[in-house]
Parts: structure tokens; sequence; C-alpha cells
């Protein structure tokens, strides 16, 4: 398949409301391997989080640069057949560096970004001190995604921080008029005082204009909302984004720590994946080295 009937098809299903589609948050090549042997997700998620995290080892704070972020989309979407999302944060800059960022995209096989109107540089959605821009600011950008989009299937898919600055209305009269402006899909996360109820969800799914994608994030036990939950909500699409690399963290520090305490690889020997599995994990039938099947 190529990339362009990929795009086709991943859009077709996007748009397409008889069944919720889930997206799994991948921040590596383990990770998106992971999400495609499970056989449950309809393409995978590549946040600024994760990205920051893994590439670098840092908060999301903005300090990820737009080529960073796609050359790690890239490499990521090459290692899985499942379409790839990616967090295109503001674009990283003006209309220009937006117009930049949809080329790169696109060249890298990545199948649709969402870009939000926080200013550079951003932050996590979760954090305190979030800033955003004015309405016109963020519909230029967006309009300059969907002028500058080659492929007509590259899902442009509009994120609007505002509802933590100025309220849910708000954040709801951003959406729309980004649907105006031709933005495929919305998106929306729930945190303390941000749509953190399904009415809230609900109303938001209602009253925008074009499909709601959903960001699953941890951030609290009372907005981990089910799957069935959102999909009852009128949630479209909804990406799992964060679950693997929170687990990852505290697995890896639990681990080192067993290995600081006990110098002995035993006590923990059982708790591994084998590494041959590691290697299935990994697609080595696929290359068939000489020799070794």
């Amino acid at each position: 398949m190529t990339v362009q009937e990929k795009r086709a098809n991943f859009k077709s299903q996007m748009m397409d409301s008889s069944r919720m589609k889930v997206l799994c948050g991948a921040f590596d090549g383990i990770t998106a391997r992971a999400a495609q042997a499970a056989d449950f997700f309809d393409g995978c998620y590549m946040g600024g989080q994760a990205a920051a995290a893994s590439l670098l080892g840092v908060p999301d704070l903005g300090l990820v640069c737009g080529c960073e972020q796609t050359k790690h989309a890239q490499d990521l979407a090459s290692c899985v057949d499942l379409p790839f999302l990616i967090d295109a944060d503001t674009g990283y800059g003006n209309e220009l560096n937006v117009r930049r960022t949809m080329r790169d995209l696109e060249a890298a096989g990545i199948c649709g970004a969402h870009f939000e109107d926080q200013v550079t540089p951003k932050r996590c959605g979760g954090m305190k001190g979030v800033q955003i821009e004015t309405a016109q600011v963020f519909i230029r950008k967006i309009e300059t995604a969907l002028t500058f989009r080659r492929d007509p299937n590259f899902l442009v898919i509009a994120r609007s921080d505002a509802a933590e600055v100025e309220g849910e209305d708000e954040a709801i009269r951003r959406l729309n008029l980004a649907a105006e402006a031709g933005a495929d899909m919305g998106f929306l996360f729930s945190s303390k005082g941000v749509f953190e109820t399904l009415d809230s969800v609900k109303r938001a799914c209602d009253q925008i204009k074009v499909p709601i994608l959903y960001c699953l994030m941890e951030f609290c036990p009372e907005v981990c909302f089910t799957l069935e939950e959102l999909r009852q909500a009128g949630v479209r699409a909804v990406i799992w984004p964060n679950g693997l690399l929170m687990r990852w963290c505290k697995a890896a520090s639990d681990l080192i720590q067993q290995f600081k305490e006990t110098g002995d690889c035993k006590t923990f020997f059982d708790q591994l994946m084998p590494i041959d599995q590691c290697n299935q994990l990994l697609g080595i039938r696929d290359w068939n080295p000489s020799g070794m099947f």
C-alpha cells in the first residue's frame, strides 16, 4: 500500500461514524511495534510529551523542534503498517513554519497532525501557565496548513487550549472557527476543571461542527473515562498518548532500583520478556538474517 492509499483509507475510517477509532501513543519503535502486535488499534499517535521524553529526556516545554519531531515520526511510521498521527504543536512558529511543517510531515509519510493555539514555545496542555494566541492567529495557521496540504487525505486537526485560559465555550468557539476554515477534526482533552465530566465532553461533541479526536490522558483518575463512555459521549476517535510512556518510566525506575539493591538479575529474570520474543516483536523474521531461519 502506498502512503497516499494509506492516508485515503485512514481518513475514510476516521470520517466514518459507525465505529469509534482508537489510536495508541507510541514514543519509539518498540512501542509502535507493540501497538501493531496487539491487533487492536486503528493507528498510532506520537505526542509531544512522549517525543520530548524519548528524544531529549526533557519535559514537554516546547524544546523539541519541528525537524526533530518530524524525523522521529518518520522513523516510527516506517517500522509499522499502522497509520501515524502526530502532535505538530503550534506548527513551530508562524504561518511560514506551519507551511514547512506540513511539507515535511507529508514527505515523512505521516497521515495527519494537529495544530494548536498556544504561543510558541508551548507546553503540555495539562501544565499550569498555558498561554494562547488570538483566535485570528490560530485560524490563519489552520488555513495555512490546509492551503499548503498537497495530499487532501492528510488529516488537518485543530486543537484549542483556550478552555484552560478563557473557558470551555471559547475552546468550542475556536474549534468551530477552525471547522469553518476547513479543518477535518477538532482535538479535545480533559483535565481538572477542563471538560472534566462526560456531560461536558458530550456538549463539546454536540456543539463542535467537525468530528472530535479525544486525547485520553491519565492526568487524574477523575478524567480516565472508559472507551465505551467516550463512544456514548459522541467522540469519533480516541488517542491514548502517554499510558505506555508513564508505565515505562515507572517500570524502568523500579527495575533499576531492584538491580541496585540486589545486584542479582535472577531476582527479576522471570519478569523480563525473553530476548527471542523481543526480536520477534522487532520483526526479525522480516529481516531474515542469513542462516537464522
